[in-house]
């Protein structure tokens, strides 16, 4: 049978819709307006157009200022600490000098902030530009011990760590490419870590290639995560309904893109259903993010 609407899941589309607004009235998800979720919702005609964006609003995972500024707060207070201690690259008594430390003005402060892309001080649009103003402004470092990746060919002597911050690692062909760009294999004497706040699983795999970098995340998720996922119970039925198949679902999903203009995926595309309230990355659907005549976002990229 074609992708269809489930007989007991006729109301869902309403009941999701209106938990999706109360969510927006009361601040749970950020970045968007109520008219914004009436022209998202206007794409979708059919029951079973309308069925399928309620899939995806019951699935979205989704990351508002406050919970990016807790998982700067994970970084900051346990998982940098811990890698520092390590290879005893951390002299502070408490974390709470280690805190202090990174607010003040201190070129010779052997560790660097760096945002994954942005090389140049314009691109304020880049999501490590994004990244670096959310540490800046949230946990007061200090911009000293920031670093634009143009500029990594200029730094101190005394540095000896790079910690590279970023909202999401997809396929880890971004980062693979910002390697890259920006000859870090080349670098030695320096410990690199790379510390988005969420990471894909196979992504993280991926990135074990490099053996001079740590990756570590504050979240990771994996194919679980995955819009089209199927069932654990049973093989080739979607794991949102268990009642289409996976198959299914995928064909239904990919006509709508291009029946609507918009791309079906990408080179980064992991078929997700996330959003951060700065930007939506790639590897999410674009029936989140994507634009054309007959297609308005719910979330900018």
């Amino acid at each position: 049978m074609p992708f269809h609407v489930p007989d007991r899941h006729y109301s869902l589309y309403s009941d999701v819709a209106r938990r999706f607004r109360s969510m927006l009235q009361r601040g749970v998800i950020t970045g968007t307006e109520e008219s914004t979720l009436d022209r998202w919702l206007d794409n979708f005609q059919s029951d079973e157009e309308l069925y399928f964006a309620a899939r995806i609003l019951e699935r979205l995972i989704f990351r508002s200022q406050g919970m990016i500024e807790s998982s700067i707060d994970q970084l900051l207070h346990c998982v940098l600490p811990a890698y520092l201690r390590q290879w005893q690259l951390y002299p502070h008594p408490s974390i709470e000098v280690f805190l202090e430390a990174l607010g003040e003005s201190n070129a010779s402060y052997p560790l660097r902030f760096v945002g994954v892309d942005g090389n140049k001080a314009s691109d304020t649009g880049k999501s490590g530009v994004v990244i670096i103003r959310h540490y800046k402004r949230h946990a007061r470092i200090n911009k000293s011990i920031t670093c634009r990746p143009d500029r990594l060919n200029t730094l101190p002597e005394d540095v000896r760590c790079l910690v590279f911050v970023d909202d999401m690692l997809g396929t880890g062909k971004q980062f693979k490419d910002f390697v890259r760009d920006n000859k870090l294999a080349e670098m030695e004497g320096i410990h690199m870590v790379y510390c988005p706040f969420v990471a894909f699983q196979k992504g993280v795999e991926e990135l074990k290639k490099f053996p001079w970098l740590t990756v570590l995340p504050i979240e990771v998720l994996d194919a679980r995560h995955q819009f089209f996922s199927e069932s654990a119970n049973t093989p080739g039925l979607w794991a949102v309904d268990g009642i289409n198949t996976a198959a299914d679902a995928r064909e239904f999903y990919d006509q709508l893109a291009k029946d609507k203009g918009i791309p079906g995926t990408t080179r980064h595309g992991l078929d997700l259903v996330l959003g951060f309230e700065h930007s939506t990355p790639n590897n999410s659907l674009s029936l989140l993010w994507a634009e054309s005549e007959n297609w308005t976002p719910l979330f900018r990229r």
